[in-house]
């Protein structure tokens, strides 16, 4: 399996292939989850390249390349073992340079050349320095990972919060129902989502009835689907990052 993640100039991306590998999906599937998402012109732009690569045959194909929110946004909507799976094994990789980080920070051997000496040390630095910018980079899409092993589900309001919280959101229960009536996924009186969220897929609503001094009361459940909570996460973190 190719690198989950790579370097591409001082960014660090994956690839549209990397992802239709890892998920057991036909890459043309990848090509058009992406053009399907619900995410914003701008969004777009600045988390996916499209570029072309060579197969082994030297024909020429079309790719993206993926920053850490656009596959963010794109995997919230995988679900199932092959996600789970994606996330153990990002995490296994992350601890991999971790353990490497750590070896790097030991005392290195001596060497009696002084010239010698000072070329490695040199090196020691440069790579010492190269892997910290990488686990820098890398580690918001790490928590993202460790955060959404157990939202492979649709979530209740208050369980997106504590998932945010997790991405470092500081927000409660309370807020983010303010924060869906402010940005009109909900109605402003109720806890209810507008239909076109819920036909975006945002949404789940469940109904019920039940027997209330007699009567027949209905009663609706309001849950934000894995796609829906991509959306909203994404949201509040332009929000706080602005």
């Amino acid at each position: 399996m190719n690198q989950l993640v790579f370097i591409e100039g001082d960014q660090v991306v994956t690839d549209s292939l990397t992802v239709a590998e890892v998920f057991g999906k036909r890459h043309d599937h990848v090509l058009r989850d992406i053009k399907n998402l619900d995410s914003s012109k701008e969004f777009n732009l600045h988390n996916f390249g499209e570029v072309e690569y060579k197969d082994n045959r030297n024909r020429t194909y079309k790719k993206y390349l993926i920053k850490r929110d656009g596959l963010t946004f794109l995997v919230f909507g995988y679900t199932g073992a092959k996600a789970a799976l994606f996330k153990e094994k990002y995490i296994s990789e992350f601890n991999r340079m971790e353990n490497e980080l750590q070896k790097l920070k030991q005392p290195s051997y001596m060497i009696d050349d002084p010239v010698s000496r000072a070329k490695r040390w040199i090196t020691e630095q440069e790579e010492r320095q190269q892997l910290e910018q990488t686990l820098r980079i890398q580690e918001p899409l790490v928590s993202f990972a460790e955060s959404c092993i157990a939202s492979e589900k649709s979530l209740l309001v208050r369980e997106v919060a504590k998932l945010a919280s997790k991405q470092g959101i500081v927000i409660g229960e309370r807020q983010l129902f303010q924060k869906l009536r402010d940005w009109k996924m909900i109605f402003s009186n109720k806890n209810e989502p507008y239909q076109e969220y819920v036909n975006r897929g945002y949404f789940e609503v469940a109904q019920g009835v039940r027997e209330v001094s007699g009567k027949s009361k209905t009663w609706l459940t309001m849950k934000i689907t894995p796609k829906g909570q991509a959306y909203i996460i994404n949201k509040l973190k332009k929000q706080q990052a602005s």
